[in-house]
């Protein structure tokens, strides 16, 4: 009411009044009254002042007579001159720097706090699906819980209320929805299993077909059953249920291949769950071979036991869910350069889409192609030399006038739609001049998309010259219902515009095979809007079909766009007053399309979300939103001993840590030949306390671990060294030091002395050892271990050995008595002691039988079960594997307790003779 008055206003040229109350204009009668009794006041000037304007244009330094400008082979009046200056500080990203780019990645979220929910055993529940097996499981599920159940599936079966229908017909399965509805129109509950089939990529998608058969029963039974789910009984939950196989991670594995149609479920279910505010609705994504009773279990403790959380994923036993992190991107070297390229870009005539093709038409001048559905105009040239006034009372005289002479009724919002087809038209032309001024070869071609004659003539217009080295897909069509309110024809028009186009286009082959895609998406389809089932089915749709052509190899990604301001629905009166109510952050057109120009150029990753802070909007806090990411900040007194100090960026850090035998006591008991050395074990803690000093995240692995070049204190003197690393997902560390002479200068090159990498995508590996006898009794004792070996006390770990042979050897880990830190135990975080055991039970074997000490040279993985104190004891086992061809012996490692629980493992444990 609030935006209709505003265009009212607007239209009638009305003033804006103080204290008006939208309560006294209840009906389009009472707004009427309010034109009628305000036009009166000012209709006599109004109409003086647009002849005036009108003839004072017509009689000025134009050429052209009356005649002529109402013509429609006119052509356009004086053109104004192009400032390129003015186009290149219009297209600068000139506002304050934040950080809005972001990448979704899958991490482990269990339930903190389990809810539980219960269920009207007099409402029964809909199961919609295919696989009959899993039907029944569920089906026995809600038995137990005492709950009746109606099923919808295409399968021929006896199970009692259950509909037979072909989901490939439409009509086949909304017409049985609607009988379901007739019979039970109390539906309390949906689980919606459509999306547990396995639809791997293939090159004959079919967007449009798949989303009808395996996303649209979804969307139809919401609205069919949209009230009931919104009323649960009185003490009672209802709930949605929406499961699929894609891979257990909603599509984000490493060289994943599937069918983006699992995406068009994902966008419906997200906007349901903010539409139906009074159920429990759930999307849960499994592995492809999930067993079925795994699926059923997990539904079901979701549905009734476990948290809000909507999106969940379960793979390798464990629960996940989506979350967007910050993301920082290296602009030092081009990897994609733009110059001489040929781009493509749809819907590139007018908003994001032309300012764009500007912004990269002044960076670095490639040939652009615009496509978009608007039509060309002799008017509309017009209208660039007119003022917003001008323009505005051509639209209510002449351009009136004319609409009238082709049909007698015209209507408000006949005439704004016409003229707003001519002021795109015009701005249009104004696009395409000011890219061919910004150095561009540039050419138009009219296509709407959905029209197949249309875009099989322009493909063929494409085809004529060489392909195209990229194209960004902008067209796209977005009209905000509740699913309750929307129709399904168009649900389907908004898909096809964005989804179906984005596919027809990579079929029609007018990229070349090196060349880069670029789908323009939106947060819709990651977090969900009220009204925007279609727009985020559609979205996500492409985004999980650029994360496809990525993991094929191919330059491919998606940007998922908050709400921009002054553009789209960022520029809607009433939109951007919800929006702002809560709290979203809006970005600006410049600042995004340049980061997008980047992203081409620059960057490397298949998936990114641009968006500010998305307030009340993010339900499940899913965007870790860091405005000032990517800000180098001193850390001083972390907590952590060897990270206590140092400098965190977007993308690295560098700790630094002085060690001393007073600072570190324990380095005199790690002496060899009587000069301390830096044990390797500390130098893996001081990667993992990096890692937690960086990521806020206490790491559980590592890898490719090598310990190339000892840290030794000559004459008891300090050393300096530095902890540095860089990277964000896969991040590569490594341990540093300078050699500093007695002048102060910095004598060769940095020597590096231990080198690691931390890759949170990686999950800790625990493979069990295979059953083990324990003896109590050891065969070599504490004093004769440590007779050998050079450690002190508080780096003597193990307590005795139970056995050794060629083939293992089993210890067994023991607590020391004395602290690290001589008066305090350090609070370490990697067990670096129980990995100390594991060390020294490997070099046992070489020592007890082939007499050569040996010392760590290298690991391919160290996992930990957690971070948490060390226990009092554990056995720790060595598995001899051979040799290398170096002569250096290799192990696989492992610290567990009685029950067999692992505690630590090393994988290729790569030891080194040394002579001591």
């Amino acid at each position: 009411q609030a935006e209709l008055f505003a265009a009212i206003r607007e239209y009638f040229e009305i003033p804006k009044q103080e204290n008006l109350s939208l309560k006294d204009y209840p009906t389009i009668r009472h707004c009427v009254k309010f034109v009628l009794d305000n036009k009166s006041v000012s209709q006599t000037q109004a109409k003086h002042s647009q002849k005036e304007t009108i003839n004072k244009y017509l009689e000025s330094g134009s050429s052209h007579s009356k005649e002529t400008y109402a013509s429609a082979s006119a052509t356009a009046v004086a053109e104004p001159e192009i400032n390129i200056d003015e186009i290149k500080k219009a297209v600068e990203n000139n506002h304050p720097p934040r950080h809005f780019r972001h990448t979704p990645v899958i991490c482990e979220m269990p339930v903190k706090e389990e809810i539980i929910k219960k269920f009207d055993p007099a409402r029964p529940v809909l199961i919609i699906g295919e696989n009959l097996e899993l039907i029944k499981s569920c089906r026995k599920e809600l038995t137990k819980l005492e709950l009746s159940s109606v099923v919808l599936t295409s399968q021929k079966t006896k199970l009692s209320e259950t509909w037979t229908v072909d989901f490939a017909q439409e009509e086949s399965a909304e017409n049985a929805l609607k009988e379901i509805a007739l019979k039970y129109p109390d539906i309390q509950g949906i689980i919606y299993l459509m999306g547990c089939a396995d639809k791997p990529f293939v090159n004959s998608l079919d967007p449009m077909k798949d989303m009808r058969y395996y996303a649209l029963p979804l969307f139809s039974a919401i609205k069919l059953f949209n009230k009931a789910l919104n009323n649960p009984s009185q003490g009672c939950s209802c709930f949605v249920a929406s499961a699929t196989t894609c891979d257990g991670r909603f599509g984000y594995s490493q060289n994943a291949s599937y069918d983006p149609v699992y995406a068009s479920i994902y966008g419906i279910s997200l906007c349901m769950r903010k539409e139906l505010d009074k159920a429990v609705v759930k999307l849960i994504d499994f592995e492809k071979d999930a067993p079925i009773s795994l699926i059923t279990r997990k539904i079901f403790y979701e549905v009734q036991y476990s948290d809000l959380r909507h999106t969940i994923c379960y793979h390798s036993n464990k629960r996940h869910s989506m979350i967007a992190i910050p993301a920082g991107i290296n602009k030092t070297k081009e990897k994609y350069p733009l110059k001489g390229k040929k781009v493509i870009i749809t819907g590139g005539g007018r908003g994001l889409g032309a300012l764009f093709a500007k912004i990269i038409a002044s960076r670095w001048q490639p040939e652009i192609i615009i496509m978009d559905i608007i039509e060309e105009n002799p008017f509309a040239e017009k209208l660039l030399s007119m003022t917003a006034q001008e323009a505005e009372n051509y639209k209510k005289t002449e351009f009136l006038a004319s609409l009238k002479g082709k049909n007698s009724k015209v209507t408000p919002a006949i005439l704004e739609k016409e003229f707003t087809k001519l002021k795109d038209a015009a701005g249009l032309i104004k696009t395409l001049k000011e890219l061919s001024a910004l150095g561009s070869k540039v050419s138009y071609l009219r296509c709407d998309l959905n029209n197949a004659a249309q875009f099989e003539e322009t493909v063929l217009k494409l085809k004529e010259k060489s392909r195209a080295d990229g194209l960004v897909h902008f067209a796209g069509l977005e009209r905000s219902k509740l699913i309750a309110d929307k129709e399904k024809e168009e649900f389907e028009l908004i898909f096809k515009t964005k989804a179906q186009s984005a596919i027809n286009l990579w079929k029609a082959d007018i990229v070349k095979d090196n060349g880069f895609w670029v789908m323009i998406s939106s947060i819709a389809g990651k977090f969900g809007n009220l009204g925007q089932s279609d727009y985020a089915a559609a979205s996500d749709y492409i985004s999980k079909f650029a994360i496809n052509l990525y993991n094929k190899g191919q330059k491919a990604f998606s940007i998922d766009m908050t709400g921009i301001a002054n553009i789209g629905m960022g520029a809607r009166p009433g939109v951007e007053a919800f929006l702002k109510s809560q709290n979203m952050e809006f970005l600006y057109p410049e600042e995004v399309m340049n980061a997008l120009a980047d992203e081409i150029v620059y960057g490397d990753l298949p998936e990114l979300i641009y968006s500010g802070d998305l307030g009340k909007l993010d339900w499940d806090k899913q965007l870790q939103y860091e405005p000032s990411y990517g800000e180098t900040k001193e850390k001083e007194n972390t907590g952590l001993h060897f990270a206590s100090k140092g400098k965190i960026s977007k993308d690295s850090f560098s700790f630094e840590k002085n060690i001393s035998v007073q600072s570190d006591p324990y380095m005199e008991d790690h002496a060899i030949n009587g000069t301390p050395v830096f044990p390797g074990v500390m130098g893996i803690e001081s990667f993992a306390q990096a890692i937690n000093a960086y990521l806020s995240v206490k790491p559980l692995n590592l890898k490719n671990i090598s310990f190339q070049l000892p840290i030794k204190l000559l004459k008891n003197n300090p050393a300096d060294i530095r902890i540095k690393g860089e990277g964000k997902d896969n991040i590569q560390m490594k341990i540093e030091s300078d050699f500093i002479n007695s002048k102060g200068i910095k004598m060769g090159e940095t020597r590096i002395h231990f080198k690691a990498e931390y890759d949170s995508s990686v999950s800790p590996t625990q493979s069990a050892p295979e059953h083990i006898k324990i003896k109590n009794k050891y065969k070599t004792e504490k004093e004769t271990i440590y007779k050998t070996y050079f450690h002190g006390p508080s780096f003597q770990v193990l307590d005795g050995i139970i056995s050794a042979s060629d083939k293992e050897v089993l210890g067994v880990f023991k607590k020391p008595n004395t602290p690290l830190l001589k008066d305090k135990e350090m609070n370490y975080i990697f067990h670096p002691m129980i990995i100390e055991a594991v060390f020294q039970t490997c070099g046992w074997r070489d020592l007890y039988l082939e007499n050569k000490m040996t010392l760590p040279d290298k690991i391919a993985q160290v996992s930990i079960l957690d971070n948490n104190p060390d226990p009092e004891k554990l056995y720790t086992l060595a598995v001899y594997k051979g040799t290398d061809d170096y002569g250096k012996s290799i192990y696989d490692g492992w610290a567990f307790d009685e029950n067999g629980k692992v505690f630590v493992f090393l994988k290729d444990y790569v030891m080194i003779p040394v002579k001591i």
